[in-house]
């Protein structure tokens, strides 16, 4: 059994579910960055670069997709999380 495609929504570019990164929004609203893809809940997926990311909050891909606005707080999360994990390559 193949793996599930999914889009990136800064970039359009479509790969496994396993290469890309997500934000949730859970059944009780709460916005989360889930870079292991374990929690349930409504998902935006976006490629591991902070290239993709600035530009699905330019596109305002969270209030589109997930009917909400990503939090301050969980977007300095979310750059420094893509900021590590690109040094790290």
């Amino acid at each position: 059994m193949s793996e599930p495609v999914r889009r990136c929504a800064g970039c359009g570019r479509k790969t496994g579910k396993s290469e890309l990164f997500r934000v949730v929004r859970l059944p009780r609203g709460e916005l989360v960055f889930d870079p292991e893809l374990k929690e349930q809940g409504r998902s935006l997926y976006f490629c591991p670069t902070k290239e993709c990311f600035d530009m699905l909050m330019r596109r305002k891909a969270p209030e589109k997709l997930l009917k909400s606005t990503i939090p301050q707080e969980l977007r300095k999360i979310i750059e420094c999380y893509l900021t590590h994990t690109e040094s790290a390559k």
